[in-house]
């Protein structure tokens, strides 16, 4: 898995992508969710920049996956503190757990994956 600067604008845009895509598919809604926190404006990063970023964690995350020939991909726990560890700006955590909060609930079905990454989340950062 590659990493980023802390707190830099790609490590909090793959947070929000892990958001969208834990539970195994991006719905429509949760993309329009993200756009509506201006997260990605206040990042700064832009769409092509966005789309990069969800790239390389869709590469990452089948390349590190610990069951590849399941329908799933389970991502580490440690795999995922040390991504939650490339925030750790009280502010800006604040603004990535409340828009992760906006995207897993957009779609009106609150995966138990994405229950699990908001906790872990909560954990890590408080």
């Amino acid at each position: 898995m590659r990493s980023y600067p802390t707190n830099s604008p790609k490590a909090v845009s793959r947070l929000l992508a892990l958001a969208m895509i834990v539970d195994g598919h991006l719905a429509p809604s949760e993309l329009k969710a993200m756009h509506a926190s201006r997260m990605l404006a206040q990042a700064p990063l832009d769409e092509d920049e966005f789309d990069g970023v969800v790239r390389d964690l869709c590469e990452d995350l089948l390349a590190t996956a610990a069951r590849r020939c399941s329908a799933e991909v389970e991502i580490d726990a440690r795999l995922l503190d040390s991504l939650l560890g490339e925030v750790d700006d009280k502010a800006l955590r604040i603004s990535v757990m409340k828009t992760m909060l906006d995207i897993v609930h957009a779609d009106s079905v609150l995966d138990a994956r994405e229950t699990l990454l908001i906790e872990r989340a909560f954990r890590k950062w408080s």
